[in-house]
Parts: structure tokens; C-alpha cells; sequence
């Protein structure tokens, strides 16, 4: 049995598909369902379930799915003890980080990293803060950067033993168009825009609870209009007029710079996000893992409390 062919297998069962599968880990899908189907002769029974548009695992693929990613997990950290003997920086290092962080936050963090160690393979799976965690658990990320905190609400990590390290800190914004009836006036209440529809993430986001905890404080509830993940989509409609919302500043400083977004001073309703980096304490982390994690640290903008074991 080659690492290689469980390798595939994981991606294939995390990504539901062999193409994807085949882009995530840069061969063709022809070489990734040959190496499934040798994998399945080896064994002796089928993985994979394959339907036109969906690959779903098989009872005996649901089996085999714990077991090759503590095999996998085991010979990384094998190899990762022999690298950091000899100081060598290299493979593969799975990251996972939510959508603005990635957008607006580390990619000067990606550039440094890849100039100093090209050796290293960078893969940046860019999802919401709870899936992200579900993958961390699962060991399909090494480390994961996501929404730490949201006023009062903190993100529940996967168990005893995880670590997080507060990194970033920034200002949820509420936000019109500048076309908005409300957008003239320099200061509001969550009253006056408890009517104006609200676009914004969904329901189990972190955000999105403590944007509903804030209205329900006041003795409101938020008119949800739209819910999605993308902080990219909600922006360019509510710039249309088709409501209002609450992003990150780094999300919106060049709408507000042009004027196509307005940012009003809200009364008794301000927002803060903490960003943050987790990661499974009880795994040693490779030598690319440390070294992308001290990079996270010299760029850091919170300073304040220790590393937080949950």
C-alpha cells in the first residue's frame, strides 16, 4: 500500500470528487482514479461510490477513513522529527483560513513564507470558521485561522488539547450604500436600521451570532434578507441597495475610501472580531507548520494574553 494512493484517497473523500481531488493535489484525475482503483484491488473492496455529478464512500471507505489519516498523520510526523533534526524546511503544509483573512490579511504572510522556503508546498483551503475546525479535528489542516472571537461570542475549538493564538484584531463595520435614505445621517441607533434588510453570513457563523446577540441586547431582531458565506458577494449587494450588513473593516476600507459604501457611527453598537490561529496541541506540528506559525507571529497586531489551550 503506497502513501501516495492514501494521500489520494483523502483528498478524493474530503473533496467529493475526483477532479477536484486531482486540482487539490496537482496530477491528473486519470492518476488519481488509477491510483483509487489499485488501492481498492489491494484491498479488496470498493471505496468509493460513483454517481454522475457525486462520489460518495462506500461502508468500507467510511472504515478506512480514520485509520489512513492517523497512517498519513503518523509517517508526516516521521518525517517531519527526521527534517527538524537536520534544520530542513520542506513538503507539503495544509493551512485552512477564512475568506477575508486570506483576502485582506495574509497575503504578504504567503509571499514571505514562499520566498523563504521554496521547498515547501503551500495549500490554502479557504472556507468558514466552523468547517475549518471540523478539518482541523480531522487532521486535513495543520493549522487553521479563523474568527477567534466576536464581541462576547468565542469559537468552540474541537476538544481538550487544541491551541489557539490571538493574532489580528479588527472593527466590524455596519454598512450602506451610499444611496441608502439612512446613509446622510453621521450617527443612527440599531433601532432606526432594525427594518432595512440585513445581508449577511449564515446562521452558524461567529459573526453572524454576535451581530443577532447585539440586536437581541437592544430588544430587536435584525431583518435577514440574505444569508451567504462570501464576504465579496454581501458587500457588492448591499453597494446595489439591496440592504445593509457587517463586515470586517479590512473587507471594505476601498468602498468606504470611494465612497461607493458608507460606514455610519452606530450608537451603543460596536463590533470587534479577533482572528486567530488553532492548531491540534497534541500533534507535533511539522517543521513547515512552525515556521508558518512564528511567521504569523512577528506579523501579529495583538499582543495582549497568552497562547490559550482549550
Amino acid at each position: 500500500m503506497e502513501l501516495q494512493s492514501i494521500r489520494y484517497f483523502l483528498a478524493v473523500a474530503d473533496a467529493a470528487s475526483f477532479r477536484r481531488a486531482a486540482e487539490h493535489v496537482g496530477v491528473s484525475q486519470p492518476a488519481v482514479s488509477q491510483s483509487i482503483a489499485l488501492l481498492e484491488a489491494e484491498l479488496g473492496t470498493r471505496l468509493f461510490d460513483r454517481a454522475a455529478r457525486r462520489v460518495t464512500l462506500t461502508p468500507a471507505g467510511r472504515d478506512f477513513l480514520d485509520p489512513a489519516r492517523r497512517a498519513l498523520a503518523e509517517f508526516d510526523a516521521l518525517r517531519g522529527h527526521l527534517d527538524r533534526a537536520r534544520g530542513v524546511v520542506r513538503g507539503r503544509l495544509e493551512i485552512g483560513t477564512t475568506d477575508v483573512a486570506s483576502i485582506y490579511v495574509l497575503p504578504r504572510v504567503y509571499r514571505t513564507f514562499r520566498g523563504q522556503h521554496p521547498d515547501v508546498e503551500l495549500s490554502v483551503r479557504v472556507e468558514g470558521t466552523e468547517s475549518l475546525l471540523r478539518q482541523l479535528r480531522d487532521g486535513a489542516v495543520e493549522l487553521a485561522i479563523i474568527s477567534l472571537s466576536v464581541a462576547d461570542r468565542n469559537a468552540e475549538l474541537p476538544g481538550p488539547g487544541f491551541v489557539a493564538k490571538p493574532l489580528f484584531r479588527e472593527q466590524l463595520l455596519f454598512l450602506l450604500a451610499k444611496s441608502h435614505p439612512l446613509a446622510t445621517r453621521r450617527r443612527l441607533t440599531l433601532a432606526d436600521l432594525a427594518d432595512t434588510p440585513l445581508i449577511t453570513f449564515k446562521a452558524d457563523s461567529i459573526t453572524r451570532r454576535a451581530v443577532d446577540d447585539l440586536f437581541r441586547a437592544h430588544g430587536l431582531a435584525p431583518r435577514v434578507a440574505m444569508e451567504m458565506s462570501s464576504p465579496e458577494a454581501i458587500k457588492k449587494l448591499v453597494e446595489v441597495g439591496l440592504g445593509m450588513s457587517v463586515l470586517p473593516a479590512p473587507s471594505v476600507r476601498a468602498e468606504i475610501r470611494s465612497g461607493t459604501l458608507v460606514a455610519p457611527t452606530v450608537k451603543n453598537a460596536r463590533l470587534e472580531r479577533v482572528l486567530g490561529v488553532v492548531w491540534d496541541g497534541r500533534r507535533t506540528l511539522s517543521p513547515a507548520g512552525d515556521a508558518f506559525l512564528s511567521m504569523l507571529d512577528r506579523v501579529r497586531n495583538v499582543r495582549e494574553g497568552p497562547e490559550a489551550p482549550a
